[in-house]
C-alpha cells in the first residue's frame, strides 16, 4: 500500500514477517511509551494482517510499525512507532492515513487510542485529529493518567446514533461554559428542626445555627421548612396547645404539600442512599424517615440546600449532590471564618503621565456623585438603589470609586464573601475614554477577585453596561468567560469567572473540585495533573453529566481560576531578588503604612514587567512561577514576599522597552543603560497574577530547608520543583490548619 513517493505501508504478512525482528526490538526499547507485550504477540497480530510497516519506498529500509486491534464498528490502535532519526517525515501520519482509508472502506465507525497524558505524543495525536474522549487511571504502579482518544471516520452509515463526545474543538478557555444558572435568582435553603431549636433553646450550636435565620430575615437567603418540620415538632411539644416554640416554628415559611405517590417513589431511593446497611433506620424509624422527607420535600421542590447536623445525612453530602444536585450544608457552613481575610485593598494613587489617578473606599457621602456618574453611563434610575446598595451591617457590600484628579472615572460594588454559595455579582462602570480606563478596570478586577478569605472558590459575575466594551475585553483577558442562556440571562450575556484565592494543590485539590462542580458543573480530574501531562494533553475538564468536555494548559488553567496559584507536580520556579524601592513601585501594600504621594503606573498594571542584566538568559520562561525577595540592600527586610506568574520573556533594546514595557516597569532610562550590555540590550520578563504571601516567608528559613545555594541570593536562582512547593507552602501557611 502506498502512502507518498519516499514511504511504502507493508500490509501483507508475507511483506511484514521480513522486519518481524526490528519491530520487536523498536517496542522492547520504548516499553515506558509504548507498554509490554510478549513477541508471540506481534507475530499473531502479524498473521492476522494487524502489524502493518513503512519502510523506505526505495531503499526498503524500516521506519516504523502501526500495530491495531479490530471490534466491529471500532478499531483500536495498540502501538504507533517511528524510528527518532525519521521523526517529521511524516511516517507517523502516513500509516494513520492508511489505516483510516482501510477502515472507512470496511465500514468501521470510529478509531481510538490510548496515549499516557505525560507523553509528548498527545501534541502528534490532537494534530492526527484525535480528541480526548475520556481519561482514565493508567495503574497504581505509575500512577499515570490514560488519554483515550477518538477519531470518527467518515463511513456512511448510523454515526449520529452513536453518542460520542469529543474535546479538539474545545481547547481554550473561552469555550467552557459554566452550568446555567440564574446569576441574581436568591438561593432557596430548607432547615431541619434542630437547627430550629439550636436558636430557640440557646443550645452550643446557638451562633451558628442563627445566622442561616438571620440570612433570610436579610433576604441574602431564602430560609424555609418542610410540612414534616411542624409534624415532628408537634410530636415533639409536651403542651401543644400553648408551646410558644411550636407557635413561632408555625409562623415560619413552609414548602407546598407533594402528592404521597412522589414521596412514595423517592423515599425508598433516598433511604438506600442515606442508610444503606439499614441499621440506623430500623433502629430509630420515625426519626429515620422524618430525615427523608425533609430530603425529598428538598429534591421535589429544587432547594439550593439542606442544613443539618444529623451524621448520616452529611456523610452522604456529595452522593445528594451528584444525584440530586441537592447541597448538604451544616449549621457552621455560614460562619465566617476564624482566618477572614478582607481581601488587599486600601486606597491607591499612581501618575499617569501628568495626572494621577486615585482609588479608595467609596460611601454614602459619595452616593450623589456616584449615582450622577452611573446614570451617566446608561445606567436606569430604577437600578441605581441595587448596584450601590451598602449591604446589611453584617456583610457591608464593597464599594469603590476611581478619580482622576477630582474626576469620578469609576465606580464598581460587589458582594461579601459570606453570602453562601451564591455567585459574587460585581457591578463595574468605567468612563472608558479616560486615558487611563483598561489599568483601572484591571486593577478594579483584581481587588474584587481577591476580595475572599483563603482557600475559597467562588463564582464572580460580572454586570457591566452593554456599551463597555473595553471592561468586557479586559475581563475576558482576565479569564472572565461568556455565559450566555436565554433562560436566565439577558441579551447582553454576563461574563462570569470561577476564583480561587490561595494555592491550589494536590493537597486540596479534592476540596477544590468539589467546590466548581457545585459551582460550575465542571467536574476535574480525580487528582491535579502533573506538569508534564498538563504540557502534553492540558487538564480535561467535562460537564457534570459528561456530555461535554474541555482541555486547557496549564497557563490557560490558571488564569480561569486566578487569582490561585496551581502548584501542579512537577513545577519548577525561580527567586529573583528585588530591592525595596523597586518593590514598592510593583507592588501595592507590601507595607503596612501606605505611600504619601501616588506612585508609577505600574501600580496599577495586573501585568507588570521586570529587567535585569541580560549575562544569564535562560532562566526566564513563560508559564513559570516567580518567586519575590525582598533583599536587605536599602533597607529590604530579607523575606520571600508572594510569587507570580511569568507571561513573557526575552533579550530586548532599552529602545524597544522604552517603547513597550517602561510603563509596566519601575526603572527609568538612565537606570535601564545602567544595566544593558555592551550591545546595549537587558533581560526583560513581564509577570502577572501576583500573590502577597499571607505569611512572609524569611531568608533564615529558606537557606536552613537547602531550598537556596550558598549564593544568598545575589541573583536570580532556579529551585527544584520540591523546593517549588515547599516554598509555596510556606508562603501560604499549608498544613497549619489552612489547607483548605
Amino acid at each position: 500500500m502506498m502512502a507518498d513517493q519516499n514511504i511504502k505501508i507493508l500490509t501483507k504478512y508475507v511483506d511484514v514477517r521480513v522486519h518481524l525482528e526490528e519491530v520487536i526490538a523498536s517496542a522492547d526499547t520504548n516499553k515506558k511509551s509504548l507498554g509490554f507485550f510478549p513477541k508471540s504477540f506481534f507475530k499473531d497480530q502479524a498473521a492476522l494482517g494487524r502489524l502493518w510497516i513503512a519502510v523506505c519506498n526505495n531503499s526498503g529500509e524500516f521506519f516504523g510499525y502501526l500495530l491495531y486491534g479490530c471490534k466491529y464498528p471500532k478499531l483500536s490502535i495498540i502501538q504507533l512507532y517511528v524510528q527518532k532519526k525519521h521523526c517529521l517525515k511524516g511516517i507517523g501520519k502516513a500509516l494513520l492515513n492508511c489505516l483510516e482509508a482501510w477502515a472507512e472502506k470496511s465500514n468501521y465507525l470510529i478509531i481510538t487510542a490510548r496515549v499516557a497524558a505525560d507523553l509528548s505524543a498527545n501534541k502528534f495525536w490532537e494534530c492526527a485529529g484525535f480528541p480526548i474522549s475520556r481519561q482514565l487511571s493508567g495503574g497504581k504502579t505509575l500512577d499515570r493518567m490514560i488519554n483515550v482518544r477518538v477519531k470518527e471516520l467518515k463511513t456512511p452509515s448510523l454515526l449520529d446514533m452513536i453518542p460520542r463526545e469529543a474535546l479538539g474543538s474545545k481547547a481554550g478557555i473561552h469555550n467552557i461554559q459554566f452550568r446555567s444558572r440564574p446569576i441574581i435568582g436568591i438561593q432557596t435553603y430548607v432547615i431541619d428542626l434542630n437547627i430550629f431549636f439550636d436558636v430557640v433553646k440557646n443550645r452550643i450550636h446557638r451562633s451558628d445555627a442563627a445566622k442561616w435565620l438571620g440570612a433570610g430575615l436579610r433576604q441574602e437567603v431564602r430560609v424555609f421548612v418542610t410540612p414534616e418540620f411542624v409534624n415532628e415538632l408537634r410530636r415533639t411539644s409536651t403542651q401543644y396547645s400553648n408551646d410558644p416554640v411550636l407557635e413561632l416554628a408555625k409562623e415560619l415559611p413552609v414548602l407546598p404539600q407533594i402528592p404521597q405517590h412522589d414521596l412514595d417513589n423517592i423515599i425508598p431511593e433516598l433511604a438506600a442512599l442515606v442508610f444503606p446497611d439499614g441499621g440506623s433506620f430500623a433502629h430509630q424509624r420515625s426519626q429515620s424517615r422524618s430525615d427523608l422527607l425533609h430530603l425529598a420535600y428538598c429534591i421535589h421542590h429544587r432547594a439550593t440546600g439542606f442544613v443539618t447536623r444529623e451524621r448520616a445525612i452529611l456523610s452522604t453530602s456529595q452522593q445528594l449532590q451528584e444525584t440530586y444536585s441537592l447541597e448538604i450544608l451544616s449549621p457552621v457552613d455560614f460562619a465566617p471564618s476564624a482566618d477572614q481575610h478582607d481581601g488587599e485593598f486600601g486606597p491607591l494613587s499612581a501618575h499617569f503621565g501628568k495626572d494621577s489617578v486615585s482609588v479608595a473606599s467609596a460611601t454614602e457621602h459619595d452616593r450623589e456623585e456616584v449615582e450622577r456618574f452611573l446614570m451617566s453611563r446608561g445606567v436606569a434610575e430604577r437600578d441605581l438603589a441595587a448596584i450601590w446598595h451598602p449591604g446589611a451591617s453584617t456583610l457591608l457590600r464593597k464599594r469603590i470609586t476611581a478619580h482622576i484628579g477630582t474626576d469620578l472615572i469609576a465606580a464598581a460594588s460587589w458582594d461579601g464573601s459570606g453570602s453562601l454559595s451564591q455567585p459574587t455579582v460585581l457591578h463595574l462602570y468605567v468612563d472608558e475614554s479616560a486615558h487611563c480606563a483598561e489599568n483601572v478596570i484591571d486593577h478594579v478586577l483584581e481587588v474584587s477577585l481577591r476580595d475572599a478569605q483563603l482557600f475559597t472558590t467562588r463564582l464572580v459575575v460580572l454586570y457591566t453596561g452593554i456599551e463597555q466594551s473595553k471592561t468586557r475585553a479586559t475581563a475576558e483577558k482576565r479569564g472572565f468567560i461568556k455565559n450566555f442562556h436565554s433562560s436566565y440571562h439577558s441579551t447582553e450575556g454576563h461574563l462570569s469567572k470561577l476564583a480561587y484565592n490561595g494555592l491550589i494543590s494536590s493537597n486540596n485539590w479534592d476540596k477544590f473540585s468539589s467546590d466548581v462542580v457545585k459551582l460550575t458543573g465542571l467536574k476535574l480530574p480525580r487528582r491535579i495533573p502533573t506538569i508534564d501531562e498538563f504540557h502534553n494533553t492540558g487538564i480535561v475538564i467535562r460537564r457534570e453529566a459528561g456530555t461535554i468536555s474541555y482541555n486547557l494548559n496549564l497557563f490557560d488553567f490558571e488564569t480561569m481560576v486566578s487569582p490561585g496559584v496551581v502548584l501542579c507536580p512537577g513545577r519548577t520556579a525561580t527567586i529573583i531578588p528585588i530591592q525595596l524601592k523597586f518593590a514598592k513601585g510593583l507592588f501595592a501594600y507590601i507595607e503596612a503604612q501606605s505611600e504619601l504621594f501616588p506612585g508609577p503606573e505600574a501600580l496599577l498594571h495586573v501585568e507588570k514587567a521586570y529587567f535585569k542584566s541580560a549575562r544569564k538568559t535562560n532562566q526566564f520562561y513563560s508559564g513559570e512561577l516567580i518567586f519575590f525577595y525582598l533583599s536587605g540592600s536599602g533597607g529590604g527586610s530579607k523575606e520571600v514576599i508572594g510569587c507570580a506568574r511569568i507571561t513573557f520573556s526575552d533579550i530586548l533594546s532599552i529602545n524597544e522597552v522604552e517603547l513597550n514595557l517602561t510603563r509596566q516597569g519601575v526603572l527609568l532610562r538612565r537606570e535601564l543603560e545602567a544595566i544593558a550590555n555592551n550591545e546595549g540590550k537587558l533581560q526583560v520578563f513581564t509577570f502577572d497574577n501576583f500573590n502577597l504571601f499571607p505569611y512572609r516567608v524569611p531568608f533564615n528559613v529558606i537557606k536552613s530547608k537547602g531550598i537556596v545555594s550558598g549564593a544568598n541570593l545575589v541573583t536570580a536562582e532556579h529551585i527544584t520543583p520540591k523546593h517549588c512547593a515547599k516554598l509555596c507552602e510556606f508562603g501560604f501557611q499549608l498544613g497549619v490548619g489552612n489547607n483548605g
